[in-house]
Parts: structure tokens; sequence; C-alpha cells
């Protein structure tokens, strides 16, 4: 997608009077009948004198006042025209104050305003959080020599990645704004306190707000090959297991959370092969909130592209500029789906719902014969099950976001922090 290149938005000048705060005296002396001043020989030259030179020195005044307000003109005019720096903390203090972790979200608020499209907008916001998330994803706490996680770097030859480009490149508005006012503070911290700001920007209310559970002090590495070969491919919930669990040394708990980010943004076919948004809308994947899960319990959802390399999920009727998504690494955390998939036997999330004109919401026949099953209460994946309801908050209708926000916080807080021994605190 092309996005709007980053603007400045200069202050309004305003129009500035003057009024001469001296005012000319009034002659008390008589006029005679040509209006002429009748004076005393002798003080006729001290009274012109003192005249002109009241009047000198008002000019000189005026002239002064001229010659000043053009100064205080050009100088507004000059520091408006100059690109602006980010805040930056005193010497001997920390390098990553408040204020500038504050200057970031407003100015990630300014791109996003920026972009009129629905469809781009939700493409860059997700793909911000994506960005962060693909770099601190590939940790692997087994990895005693190379652990990686957060260290602002991804390996751009990896299909894993495919489509970052199109968000941290040289003519992207991320990157630009970073090489034009934060290149002083990691790419690591940087793209998380933009995600930050993202996720804050698009919640409910606002109320999602991560600037209490941030740390910064990553470290930045140039290259970090093979890197997108830790991330998680969307086959079934041994890659989340994999990934979140034994790698990261996270929960079922927190990975369900940390897959809630999915609400944000879509998948294209043209980078990841998977096309469609996790939520109802494009409008609707620009808002950080439990939609996600909402979709996996309340839609028919039935395989796409079933035995093939791409498989995926789709509910509704795609078209028209409105096409669906579920990957199998979002299914499989409430659906007991790994030997439909290993077996390409296709099921359906839901058989039992109906359009009006009494067609099965699962549409294609032979998904509609199977309903996929749903984990036992043995199995250790039911964690993940449980999980999900818990984020629904209360019921699939309801408004109350809490149980994810707070989930979200904390899952977070340990993804962009593992494996980092010396992050510091906002000063």
């Amino acid at each position: 997608s092309n996005h709007r290149s980053v603007t400045t938005i200069t202050p309004h000048h305003l129009n500035e009077s003057f009024i001469d705060e001296e005012e000319g005296r009034q002659l008390s002396d008589s006029l005679d009948d040509n209006d002429h001043l009748v004076l005393e020989p002798s003080s006729r030259y001290v009274r012109r004198a003192r005249k002109n030179d009241r009047q000198e020195k008002r000019e000189e005044k005026r002239k002064r006042k001229e010659e000043n307000r053009k100064k205080r003109n050009n100088n507004k005019q000059n520091n408006n025209n100059r690109p602006q720096k980010a805040p930056q903390a005193p010497q001997g203090t920390c390098r990553f104050p408040e204020s500038l972790y504050d200057a970031i979200d407003d100015d990630i608020a300014n791109i996003k305003n920026g972009i009129r499209n629905d469809e781009d907008r939700a493409h860059w916001l997700g793909g911000i959080v994506r960005l962060a998330a693909h770099d601190f994803m590939d940790f692997d706490r087994r990895d005693g020599r190379n652990p990686m996680g957060a260290d602002g770097c991804y390996d751009e030859r990896s299909d894993n990645n495919a489509g970052l480009e199109t968000i941290w490149c040289g003519t992207c508005p991320l990157k630009q704004l970073y090489d034009r006012k934060y290149s002083g503070i990691s790419r690591a911290d940087f793209w998380i306190a933009a995600s930050n700001a993202v996720i804050r920007q698009t919640s409910v209310r606002g109320d999602m707000d991560l600037k209490d559970t941030f740390l910064w002090g990553r470290r930045d590495r140039d290259s970090c090959p093979r890197s997108g070969d830790r991330l998680p491919i969307p086959s079934d919930c041994d890659e989340v297991e994999d990934v979140f669990l034994k790698r990261m040394g996270l929960t079922w708990h927190d990975a369900v959370a940390l897959l809630g980010a999915h609400t944000l943004g879509m998948g294209n076919a043209a980078f990841s092969g998977h096309d469609g948004t996790w939520v109802e809308s494009n409008r609707a994947a620009q808002v950080f909130d439990k939609g996600y899960y909402e979709e996996l319990f309340t839609n028919a959802w039935r395989p796409r592209r079933m035995g093939g390399r791409k498989q995926d999920w789709t509910t509704g009727f795609n078209g028209n500029g409105k096409n669906r998504v579920m990957l199998n690494t979002d299914m499989c955390l409430v659906f007991d789906i790994d030997e439909h998939i290993r077996d390409r036997v296709p099921c359906c999330s839901r058989t039992n719902t109906y359009y009006q004109n009494g067609l099965n919401q699962c549409i294609d026949r032979e998904a509609t014969r199977r309903r996929c099953p749903m984990y036992s209460g043995s199995n250790p994946r039911r964690q993940a099950t449980d999980a999900v309801r818990e984020m629904l908050g209360g019921s699939v209708s309801s408004n109350n976001q809490k149980p994810f926000y707070n989930a979200f916080a904390r899952a977070w807080r340990k993804a962009t922090t593992v494996g980092q021994d010396d992050l510091k605190p906002l000063c």
C-alpha cells in the first residue's frame, strides 16, 4: 500500500498591529487668525526645536518597533521550517524521558490521521505492531550463544516477514520519522514505543496505555540471518507452543493474549498468501479490542485451500472488498483441528447457523457435514480455549475489555523484555 509522507504542521501567523504609545502634546499657545503660533521671539525657536525633537524620537521609536516585529516574524518562520527535534534529556540523566515517549505517540497519531483510506490505515497500524512482534518472536532461550529477541532486526529475506518492507523502508513514513527525529534511540526501543502508541490510540477510549510497562535500553544488531526461521508458520498449534511456550518461556494465557493483536490490520495474499481481516471490516481492523476472540466463537469458519501450502479459514461471502481470514494458529486456540488438517478433511466451526434464505453459514457443503471439535478437558491446549473465553469479558456481547487489556499488558511486557537484563524505566 502507498502511504502518505509525513507532513509538518506550522502554527498560524498572527497579524500584529502596533500603536505608538507616545501621543503628541497639545500646544496651549493661542493661535492667530492665520493659525500661526503667537510666541515671544525669545521662545519661538525653543518651541520649534522641542517639537521637532519629539517628532524625530517618535519616528525612531516607530522604526525600532517595525524592525523588532520583522525580526520576530523571521525567527518564527525559521523555527517552523526547521525540522523539529525530539525532546532530549539533560546531560547526566536517562536518554528516554517521558517527553520522548509522548512525542513518539504524537507523531504516530499525526501519520495515522494523514492516511485517509481505511485499508491503508489498517495495514499501517497492524504492520507496526507486527514489526515489533516479529522482532521479539525470534527469541529462543535455549540458544545460549544467539538467543536474539528484540534487537531492532528482522530477516528481510524470510517469507515469514514478507510485507514488513512496506512498513520499514527508506520511503516509509515510520522509518523516515525515526531517521529524522529518533535515531538517538535504538530501533528496537522505537518499534516497541511506536507499537504502544498504536495500541493506545486504537484501544477503546484510549484505555490501553502501556507507558507504565515500557522499558528502554535494547541494543540493535544490523544482521540477523535466519531469524525468520524461528517465527511461527500458520500450520497448527505446535507452532504456537514451540514459539511462545518453549522458546520464549511464556504461557498459553500469554500466547492467547498476544494473538489478540490480530484484531489490528490484515493479511495480504501478495505477502503472506493469506488474504483478509480477522474482524468484520477494514474499519473494525483499526480498533484494538476483544473483537478477535468474539469472531472466533460467533462465526462459521470453513477451511480455504484445504491441503494447500497457504491453507487458512474464512467465513461469509468474500468479495466486494470484504474478505475474512483466520489462520490455523488462530483456530487451534479453540478447535482441535490438527487431524482435519493432516488428513485434509474439512470441518466447520459452527454447523447450526443459517442465513435468512436457509443456506447454512458454513456455505461449503463438505465442511457443513462436520463440526470442528473442541478440546477435551484433559487436553493441555484446553488452557488456550479457557483463556479465549476469559478474554471475552463475560460474554460475546459484553463491552468489557478489561480481561483482554490486562492480560495483553502482562504478556506484552514479558515478550518485549525477554532476554534483556539491563532495561530501564522512563524518567
